[in-house]
């Protein structure tokens, strides 16, 4: 009993696919198509899933570039590169009618980042800028101040 259960294929579509061959092409290729578009759903369902997840992040403020977009982006090109071995189609063409797997892929980058030394600079540059407008409202003030004393001492 062991026997027959370890030399059967192990999915049952391949044991159907095996007593199908008895109909002759006809049979098999009405079987293939069908054994391909289980395959397609499938993969459509589980893309959609792993892009809702990625959504799912972004909608909670992860970061681009996070390792949870990394191993979401894995596993999509792990079960699309399956599904394209399975059935000897090419890659592209299963990416190009997906484009959100495009977006997921973006994700993975993360933004650029300004260089510390830059940041510097700039609050450097920005402190004493707002410095000399500080001193120029003052000075504004105060000659202000001086021109409404000459008049009122008059």
């Amino acid at each position: 009993m062991s026997e027959t259960i370890t030399a059967a294929p192990g999915d049952w579509s391949d044991r159907l696919f095996d007593k199908a061959r008895s109909l002759g092409r006809k049979g098999i290729g009405k079987l293939n198509h069908w054994r391909r578009q289980q395959d397609q759903s499938a993969l459509e369902k589980s893309l959609a899933r792993i892009i809702e997840v990625a959504n799912g992040h972004k909608a909670k403020g992860l970061a681009k570039g996070s390792p949870a977009y990394v191993v979401l982006r894995d596993q999509a090109n792990a079960r699309i590169l399956t599904f394209a071995s399975k059935w000897k189609i090419d890659v592209a063409v299963i990416e190009a009618q997906a484009p959100a797997l495009a977006e997921l892929r973006s994700m993975c980058i993360p933004d650029r980042q300004t260089p510390a030394g830059i940041k510097l600079l700039v609050a450097l540059v920005g402190a004493i800028f707002s410095l000399v407008l500080v001193g120029a409202a003052s000075g504004l003030i105060h000659a202000g101040h001086d021109w409404v004393m000459h008049l009122i001492a008059r």
